[in-house]
């Protein structure tokens, strides 16, 4: 039991600590201003299995 809660928080710790450092370079969702990129889905089950296409 106090084996895992020291990894615990060694693991809370971390990313605690990578949170901090990479905090401003990461972005989450689409920016202001930007349009999203295309999205081209992969069919894997049913007649079009391997094609790529519109699923609306």
């Amino acid at each position: 039991m106090r084996i895992a809660r020291f990894f615990g928080v060694v693991a809370a710790a971390g990313l605690l600590v990578a949170g901090v450092a990479y905090g401003d370079s990461l972005k989450s969702g689409p920016q202001v201003g930007k349009s999203p990129a295309p999205f081209h889905p992969t069919h894997v089950t049913g007649p079009g299995a391997g094609g790529k296409g519109c699923l609306v």
